[in-house]
């Protein structure tokens, strides 16, 4: 029987965790960047403060996450190669008991961009079995941060990523909709049409562009500025979410983020973008990235005018955003349920 016949979906982001995971930098790859373990470390500690948080390290990395983090973290040795445990960590899912599995989907570098990941490929696998929990696989290569659910059996993502040939070139968007709806208890699947225009790496993460905030609400980028390069097409992403109901029928509501922050400062003469809609919404607390002096106390006020219950956190994000993602990417939360227990 698929998940979806014994009664799984996955939950929000926004409903109760058990903890979050994050994976440690591994000192070989090619994506890490000099002063990123320092965020990482400031990121755990303040997400401490509010719920249990597992550092997942390869071992060749143990010692020196242990030492960093062993204050405020429980510190997992599992290989691994990456620290985007967003993309390539497993995605969990729960049933109307109350349990919690975990689904493993392929990861491919993000399109093949970053070689072979062979060690990140298992991750899921050694995850899912550490938490001793059943395991559901699937061939659809997709990635945490491609995607965003309401809870209630709606997804978001965008077809630029999910639809790429460098992703899923034998999935028609009627298979690949049948897939998530088996594996991840999908009943609609909105498809926005790309995500920003910095977001190459990924080929255009939703993450970057909307996220769902409870069952039929949707915070969603919009620029005003009509020489900001994605002008356009968050137009057109706004025109068709305004157009589209969730899975039970429902008209959604949009609450707009207008702000769409670049750093002050360049690297390698390049300015890199930091959308505050990926933020991390863990228990009682939403850490949002610190990008630019003059809109971010703009952003904090409308995030914490939708999460009225919650704390809003601001961390550094600066090396995050040199890497390709942020505080969202960094992270993946395992849902509180009646068989875990970390």
């Amino acid at each position: 029987m698929t998940p979806y016949e014994q009664n799984f979906k996955v939950p929000g982001r926004f409903e109760e965790h058990e903890c979050t995971f994050i994976t440690w930098p591994c000192k070989d790859s090619d994506l890490e960047i000099s002063n990123y373990e320092n965020e990482i470390v400031i990121f755990a500690e303040k997400l401490s403060r509010f719920e249990k948080v597992v550092v997942i390290t390869d071992p060749s990395n143990f010692n020196e996450a242990f030492e960093k983090c062993n204050n405020f973290a429980l510190i997992w040795s599992i290989p691994t190669e990456f620290s985007w445990i967003r993309d390539n960590g497993p995605i969990f899912i729960k049933n109307d008991k109350a349990e919690v599995a975990g689904v493993h989907f392929k990861f491919n570098g993000w399109g093949n961009k970053f070689g072979k990941c062979e060690s990140i490929k298992q991750l899921p696998k050694h995850l899912i079995d550490k938490l001793i929990i059943n395991r559901f696989t699937s061939d659809l290569i997709l990635e945490g941060g491609g995607v965003t659910f309401d809870g209630q059996g709606t997804m978001i993502t965008t077809e630029q990523m999910l639809m790429n040939k460098n992703r899923n070139p034998t999935f028609s968007k009627k298979q690949i909709e049948d897939e998530v709806r088996d594996l991840l208890g999908i009943q609609k699947v909105i498809w926005l049409k790309k995500g920003l225009v910095e977001d190459e790496g990924t080929d255009g993460h939703v993450d970057c562009v909307a996220e769902c905030l409870a069952p039929n609400k949707v915070l969603m980028q919009t620029v005003y500025d009509k020489n900001n390069p994605n002008y356009e097409l968050l137009k057109i992403n706004m025109e068709i979410l305004k157009t589209e109901k969730d899975a039970q029928g429902n008209k959604l509501e949009i609450i707009e983020m207008p702000y769409l922050p670049y750093f002050p400062e360049l690297h390698n003469n390049t300015q890199y973008v930091s959308p505050y809609t990926n933020y991390y919404v863990a228990n009682k607390s939403v850490l949002v990235p610190e990008v630019n002096p003059k809109l971010d106390d703009k952003a904090y006020k409308l995030i914490q005018d939708i999460y009225v219950d919650r704390t809003i956190v601001p961390v550094p994000a600066f090396y995050q955003a040199i890497g390709g993602g942020g505080p969202g990417c960094i992270t993946q939360q395992l849902p509180k349920g009646k068989n875990i227990c970390v």
